[in-house]
This record gives C-alpha cells, sequence and structure tokens, in this order.
C-alpha cells in the first residue's frame, strides 16, 4: 500500500484502487475525483496522508456536485411545492396526529385506515420538507428531527397493524423524489424492529433519525445515478457507492451523535464483509449499521423502481430469512419477521376452506399463524370478520399472485 501526501495531490486525480486513511477507513472509492473539497476537509481533520493500493492519474472529471442543481432537481419548484420551513411541518404533524388520535378515541368503530394514512402522508410531507432544507440551506435541525421521530414512535406503537398495511403506489416507480418514500418506510421497519428487540426510546429516536436521512448523501450526486431505468456502468456504482461517506459527512459537519453518524455510513455494511463502504463484518457493524441494513433492504425488495418491479412483502421476507451469503444480522431479521410475521401485515392470502382474507397483525406466539380479516364475511358491526389462523381449517395455503391480487384489489374498490 503506498501513501500520498494530502496537500500534493491534485483536483482531478483518480485513483485505480480505493483511497484509506489509517490503512482503514475509505475516504474516496476507485476512480472517483479527488477534490479541493475534500483536500481541504481531510488537512481540517489533520490527515497529513491517505493510502492505496492503486495508481494515481488525472481525467476529466465525472459530473458531480459542482452541476448538479442545473441536472434535474429545480430548487425553486422544490421550495415552492413543500416549502422550506420544516418547523411549521412539525407543527402540522403534531396537529394531524392530535386529530388521528382523537378519532380513534371517540369513534372507535371507524375505520382507522384513512387516519392512519393521512398521518403518513403528513410524514411524507415533513420528510421532503428536511431533505428540501439541506438541499436550499444546508441545515438539518437534530432537536425536531429528535421530535418528529418521538411522535412516529408513539403512533407506531398505536397504529403498527394499520401503518404496515400501507404500500408504495407504482407512481414510486418514476418519482425523482422516491428517496423520500424510501426514507420514511426505512425509517417505520427500523423502528417496528427497535420496539421488537425492547430498545430503550432514546436509542430508538437516534435510530429513527439514521433512518430517515441514511440517504441525504445521494442529493450531493448526479440524479441519473439512482433515477436511471438501464443497469449502471462499473464508474457508476462506484460512484453511487459513495453516498454513505457522503452522507457521514454530512451529519459529522452538522455535529450529530457518533452513533447516528455511523448509522448512516454503515446501512450499506454486510455481515460477511461483502458491504461498503469499509467491508465491515459482524460485531465490527454497529447495531444502527445492522437494523438499517435489514429495514433498508426489506424495504428496497417491495418498492418499485424504473429498473424493476416491486416484489411482495411475503417474497420480501422470504428473501430475508434465507439470508443468502450471511448478509445481515440473524437476531434482526429475527425480529423483524416477529413484527411484520412471515405473513407480512397486508399480504392477501388464501386460506384452505377457500376463503381469502387479509393480515392484519402478527401472531406475538408464532410468526407463522397471524390474525387475518376475511374478505367474504362481516361481523355483527358490518365489519370483515377477524380470525386467528392455524394448522388446520384456516391455515394459510399460500399468498395470492400479482394477477389474483390485482382483481382482488379492483373488486373491492
Amino acid at each position: 500500500m503506498v501513501s500520498f501526501q494530502v496537500s500534493e495531490l491534485n483536483e482531478g486525480k483518480r485513483f485505480s484502487s480505493r483511497v484509506v486513511l489509517d490503512k482503514q477507513f475509505v475516504v474516496l472509492d476507485s476512480n472517483i475525483p479527488f477534490s479541493r473539497q475534500l483536500q481541504n476537509r481531510l488537512i481540517e481533520w489533520g490527515f497529513k496522508e491517505v493510502f492505496s493500493d492503486g495508481e494515481a492519474k488525472i481525467e476529466e472529471p465525472v459530473q458531480t456536485r459542482q452541476n448538479f442543481e442545473s441536472v434535474d432537481l429545480d430548487l425553486d419548484e422544490l421550495n415552492n411545492e413543500f416549502g422550506s420551513k420544516s418547523s411549521e411541518l412539525n407543527s402540522s404533524l403534531k396537529t394531524v396526529i392530535e386529530k388521528a388520535n382523537s378519532n380513534i378515541k371517540n369513534f372507535p368503530n371507524k375505520d382507522r385506515m384513512e387516519d392512519v394514512t393521512e398521518v403518513y402522508n403528513e410524514f411524507i410531507k415533513y420528510t421532503q420538507a428536511v431533505f428540501t432544507r439541506y438541499v436550499t440551506h444546508t441545515e438539518l435541525k437534530q432537536n425536531e428531527l429528535s421530535d418528529s421521530i418521538r411522535l412516529l414512535i408513539e403512533f407506531i406503537r398505536a397504529n403498527k397493524k394499520f401503518i404496515l398495511r400501507i404500500q408504495p403506489s407504482e407512481t414510486s416507480r418514476t418519482d425523482k423524489n422516491f428517496l423520500i418514500s424510501h426514507c420514511l418506510r426505512t425509517t417505520i421497519y427500523s423502528i417496528i424492529i427497535a420496539l421488537q428487540i425492547n430498545m430503550p426510546v432514546p436509542k430508538i429516536i437516534e435510530l429513527g433519525i439514521a433512518a430517515l436521512i441514511h440517504e441525504i448523501g445521494q442529493i450531493k450526486l448526479p440524479p441519473q445515478l439512482y433515477l436511471t431505468d438501464r443497469p449502471l456502468l462499473p464508474q457508476a456504482r462506484n460512484l453511487l457507492a459513495t453516498h454513505t461517506v457522503l452522507g457521514f459527512n454530512i451529519l459529522k459537519e452538522s455535529n450529530f451523535p457518533l452513533s447516528i453518524q455511523l448509522g448512516v455510513l454503515e446501512h450499506h455494511e454486510r455481515e460477511n464483509g461483502q458491504g461498503y463502504p469499509r467491508k465491515l463484518t459482524g460485531n465490527k457493524i454497529s447495531a444502527y449499521g445492522k437494523i438499517l441494513s435489514v429495514a433498508c433492504s426489506y424495504e428496497a425488495i417491495t418498492a418499485p423502481r424504473q429498473y424493476k418491479e416491486a416484489r411482495t412483502t411475503f417474497e420480501a421476507t422470504l428473501e430475508m430469512l434465507k439470508n443468502e451469503n450471511k448478509q445481515y444480522d440473524d437476531t434482526v431479521i429475527k425480529a423483524l419477521v416477529s413484527a411484520v410475521s412471515l405473513f407480512p401485515i397486508g399480504s392477501y392470502v388464501y386460506l384452505a376452506n377457500g376463503k381469502v382474507a387479509q393480515v392484519t397483525e402478527s401472531n406475538p406466539n408464532d410468526p407463522r399463524l397471524p390474525i387475518v380479516e376475511l374478505i367474504t364475511e362481516k361481523n355483527e358491526l358490518g365489519k370483515p370478520k377477524v380470525i386467528m389462523t392455524d394448522t388446520e381449517k384456516y391455515r394459510i395455503a399460500r399468498v395470492l399472485n400479482k394477477e389474483e391480487l390485482k382483481g382482488l384489489l379492483a373488486y373491492l374498490k
């Protein structure tokens, strides 16, 4: 491994292998241009040299943050549509949640989904405002984020079986702001996992903050990298992979706790050492990094993208349980499956007796036997009849396939 003096590196220089600090911490991936900003930051941090196994050369730099604003993101449009005053939206969150809680208390027989969906949409607006404010003002308000995540934790605790039924729409496939939905849904899964393992609330708040902004580094990259419907070339993949380090640096500059910084930095690390940016293994990965790794991956499987179709939550659960090549922490996977059930909340299933039902709640005693609502039977209040599945009459035979689900949803509408 060769050392390079930071003060002697020229802007635009690229290395054929990763550039590291202390022969371990990755600060620049291969074929990513060295910048004057990075040089100044390293000098400011007191690092006089970096290390790499590769050669260094000067090339025309890839399009990066310097011309990001002209690529695909209209800042005026974002400000007009979402506003930059996230504190006002934080206040709006409280109002909407109070209204939802009041409706739930005063109208117990009312369908909760309408109220829960309204709260979810309000959190989408808030998450968008957090990202927009950073783009336009380079500002992240930690105290406000803490308050918002605390509200979300309490709402999830009371309405988990409803909020898990909300799925991303097909329109998110072409939405240039799909990162917002991804970050919020990852936050919801992360909180649900944390509640399942009885993590202390202050730690869940930190985890929730890390989850909500875990993709913040991507806004410093050209949108073509994460909005394309075509396979990325190796150089573009390498550039996209730097978003974890970029996010870490953003939080470091904003004086967030180290635990939150590490959660953002390590959400693509894998237990088997095949993740990035540092190829950490097992216990070297932080607790927040382990949880975010599972929650982020689970969400990505179940959401549509320009380059792929969404898969069902059942398929996602099976994939996580397979844990191919031991990528994820077994304890975290077990917590996720216990919380959402083997047949995840929101799934539509065929029962052994020929009836169709929707999974509405996990069974704390056995994730294989969730609670379901029968689609074709009503109770005395005219609501779908609720039953506990079993291994005989009410055994779940299988989940509905995409065509069956499409037909059922059309019928229900």
